[in-house]
């Protein structure tokens, strides 16, 4: 499964009103309550051999390519 799709995979699951509902009372114990699903992870992905990277890395330790990251806007 490329990373692409994995992400909006994840994306998908976190939006779904059941995947909160069900999460919010395995925390809380109790039916209702709404969790705060952190939506900070953006992977870094090398764009020569397309490999997930911790945002940490300056070069991909699998290629050597320079890592590139975007700035958000």
């Amino acid at each position: 499964m490329d990373p692409n799709s994995m992400q909006q995979r994840m994306t998908q699951i976190q939006q779904d009103e059941s995947f909160s509902g069900v999460l919010g009372k395995l925390l809380s114990g109790k039916s209702g309550y709404k969790p705060v699903i952190e939506k900070k992870f953006v992977p870094i992905i090398c764009v020569n051999c397309q490999k997930i990277l911790e945002d940490t890395f300056k070069f991909c330790p699998e290629c050597g390519t320079k890592v590139e990251k975007k700035v958000a806007n």
